[in-house]
């Protein structure tokens, strides 16, 4: 999967870095509170809490297989909130993919978070599928994930309203 941070101010978008995608290597497991360690990016599920930083760092290129999760009641400062899943057809590219991102997760936000995404101080960003992961493995998964800007949270951002 390729992530993708992004953040609305107001009404206008600002770009806060680079798309990442998944990659048919792996899954995105484990972004869960429950179980701590290297998961399979395929495996992530609402709920799942991990390090940005950390995920960063395992990147291989744009393409993202593994991410080093914590339990939520742990420092952390990324949560996953929402999974888009796509319908079967061709692979629609990586612009049409980021477009639909873009517009999932600011929708999702404010039914996790509870209140706007342009109010918050909270970002978001996003994991989309790349096309060796899309006709390969079958990945139609829109990851969104909410990033706290510079700071460590424990717990859920769940009903966070910030």
């Amino acid at each position: 999967m390729s992530p993708s941070p992004f953040r609305a101010l107001a009404l206008s978008a600002a770009a806060c870095g680079a798309a990442v995608s998944l990659t048919g290597c792996g899954a995105l497991t484990g972004l869960l509170g429950a179980a701590a360690g290297q998961d399979d990016v395929f495996q992530l599920e609402v709920g799942d809490c991990f390090t940005g930083t950390e995920m960063e760092a395992s990147l291989s290129g744009e393409e993202v297989s593994e991410v080093p999760t914590v339990d939520c009641a742990e420092e952390h400062d990324s949560e996953v909130y929402h999974i888009e899943v796509l319908p079967e057809g061709d692979y629609p590219g990586a612009e049409s993919l980021n477009t639909s991102a873009e517009e999932v997760c600011q929708t999702k936000f404010e039914e996790f978070v509870g209140i706007s995404y342009a109010e918050s101080e909270i970002y978001l960003s996003y994991l989309t599928p790349i096309e060796e992961g899309w006709n390969s493995f079958d990945d139609r998964e829109i990851v969104c994930y909410l990033v706290t800007d510079g700071e460590t949270v424990t717990g859920s951002l769940a009903g966070a309203a910030r």
